[in-house]
């Protein structure tokens, strides 16, 4: 005969079995996914700018669990008073940007570059007034041009001059921030020339200038887009990159069907649009472009982005900007400026 406790046990540890597996086969609470991390991005209105809009836009962030929101600036003198009050994670603009907000205690990376000068496309121009009758810049020695100081535009001003074996003093440079008062004196004749970024280029052009210069031959970045350090974490950069190269690949497939959102975006004059070519991000040649001369270089990029900024183009900034007084407290440039 079994003595009662053992039965009482016996029952009690088959219905604790019943209990667990009934728990077993029951459908598990559906797992919480974390919460997209929020970056607040300052952007300018320049025409690559459009990269970003299209990751937005189109839930190419989303998609990589970032909830980005983009906040615009008419300058990148706002947009770095904003970047050092801590209002942003980060920012679309260029390299001389990056410097000097790392010099001024704002700790960032570059996580990617929207634009790098291309054989087959141009970013920036000299262009002459429709009213000024020179044709070469051997007959432009002394005259004055439309320039932003201490800005990419002085910087490939620069370089183009080195390009063509000219002194840095070649030309009378006028300082005049303000992108609608200079292309009102170029195109008036108050100014002859006028290095400007496109579509602004293309814009002039329709109204008869003439462009003698244009920044193909330079292979060099022109717009990067950086993180502060805290946000500038591997994985972050990595979904970052994922959406931006998303974007890119959209662009550049279908370039035709984005005019109209950089119309209604404010980053293409509606004069411009008909005859704009539109900006390519990482992909190769059309076949106008490679129709356009002989030995272009009709590559893409392997991952749809133009490549990150290599040392030495850096350092070729960063000198620069040491010759113009503009780093006073950074010797060296910081090796950590690039995001891995």
């Amino acid at each position: 005969m079994t003595p009662f406790p053992v039965l009482r046990y016996t029952a009690l540890a088959l219905i604790l079995s019943l209990s667990a597996a009934r728990a077993a086969d029951a459908p598990s609470a559906p797992a919480v996914p974390p919460a997209p991390l929020s970056l607040k991005i300052g952007v300018l209105p320049a025409a690559d700018s459009i990269l970003l809009h299209v990751a937005a836009d189109e839930g190419l962030f989303a998609a990589q669990g970032l909830h980005v929101e983009l906040v615009p600036f008419l300058s990148a003198l706002e947009l770095g008073a904003a970047m050092r009050a801590g209002e942003l994670d980060g920012h679309f603009g260029d390299i001389i940007n990056v410097l000097l907000q790392r010099e001024a205690g704002v700790d960032q990376a570059i996580v990617a570059t929207s634009t790098r000068s291309r054989p087959f496309q141009r970013h920036f121009g000299l262009a002459l007034s429709p009213r000024v009758q020179a044709r070469s810049l051997a007959e432009l020695e002394g005259a004055d041009i439309a320039v932003a100081g201490a800005t990419i535009v002085d910087y490939l001003l620069d370089r183009m001059l080195d390009e063509r074996g000219l002194p840095r003093d070649f030309f009378r440079r006028q300082d005049i921030r303000q992108i609608p008062v200079r292309l009102q004196m170029l195109l008036s004749g108050r100014l002859k020339a006028a290095l400007l970024p496109e579509p602004l280029l293309t814009l002039v052009e329709t109204e008869g200038a003439r462009i003698v210069w244009d920044d193909r031959g330079l292979r060099t970045p022109l717009a990067v887009i950086a993180l502060t350090r805290a946000r500038a974490d591997a994985g972050t950069v990595r979904r970052f990159r994922l959406a931006l190269a998303g974007a890119a690949r959209r662009i550049d497939a279908r370039p035709a069907d984005y005019v109209p959102r950089m119309v209604d975006k404010g980053l293409l004059p509606r004069a411009a649009r008909d005859t704009y070519r539109m900006v390519r991000f990482g992909g190769p040649a059309g076949p106008a472009e490679a129709d356009s001369g002989a030995g272009v270089d009709q590559a893409g990029y392997p991952d749809a982005l133009p490549p990150l900024p290599e040392g030495a183009e850096l350092e070729d900034f960063a000198a620069w900007m040491r010759r113009q007084g503009m780093l006073k407290t950074m010797p060296d440039t910081p090796a950590d400026l690039v995001a891995p």
